[in-house]
């Protein structure tokens, strides 16, 4: 590929999430996409102004990517808050599922692209009842939860692709005698999944409880 006229904007994202997965974050640059892509940097700046922004398009794609086919809206006759649980839990795979995901995600700002797909998300929270403060407050929160457990998640695979020797810390961990709690938690290892969806639950939880008291103060 060579000049301005074989590129897009499509084409670069396309290639920094490529070495983002094969390579990690650190690998992701305009230089080495430009290289990868056969074109010298300058050209890049047609279509991408900074790296920032080439994050931000990274998330966008990820976010899009991460949507496993969930509606923007509940389908018909969806409770919000299975519309919500199903949003969530697609987000989080796609989170540990993509290496460094977490931390594009964490940091981006919405393309004027994904402002529609919010605006739309949000006005079914305020249909059910929420204010719009309230209603961003709530994905705000979901993100939030959704982000930090994917990137303990990542961290404790990488530890262990690392070769890290634990085997100290785990056979403490699984001394009853000195440790009863800790031992008997240690019996059953939890999964991610198993792990997000406890979590996911009690959240769910909270925001029905507090959409009980918002229907009730109307």
């Amino acid at each position: 590929m060579s000049g301005k006229a074989a590129l897009s904007k499509e084409a670069i994202v396309a290639k920094a999430v490529e070495l983002m997965v094969e390579r990690g974050l650190a690998a992701v640059s305009l230089r080495r996409i430009a290289t990868e892509l056969g074109v010298s940097a300058p050209t890049l700046y047609w279509y991408i102004a900074n790296k920032r922004e080439l994050l931000d398009r990274v998330a966008e794609h990820l976010l899009r990517s991460g949507s496993g086919g969930v509606s923007p809206r509940p389908a018909k006759g969806q409770p919000w808050w299975e519309w919500l649980a199903a949003r969530t839990t697609a987000m989080f795979r796609m989170m540990i599922a993509v290496r460094d995901a977490p931390q594009v995600i964490a940091g981006n700002r919405p393309t004027m692209d994904m402002l529609e797909g919010v605006d739309i998300a949000l006005g079914e929270l305020v249909a059910a009842g929420f204010s719009a403060r309230e209603a961003q407050e709530v994905f705000f929160v979901l993100g939030a939860y959704v982000g930090g457990l994917a990137l303990e998640w990542q961290s404790e695979a990488s530890r262990e692709s690392e070769g890290t020797d634990d085997s100290v810390l785990h056979g403490a961990v699984s001394d009853s005698d000195r440790f009863p709690f800790l031992a008997a938690a240690a019996l059953e290892r939890n999964s991610a999944m198993s792990t997000f969806e406890y979590g996911l639950d009690l959240l769910i939880r909270g925001l029905r409880s507090r959409h009980e008291e918002l229907v009730n103060q109307a």
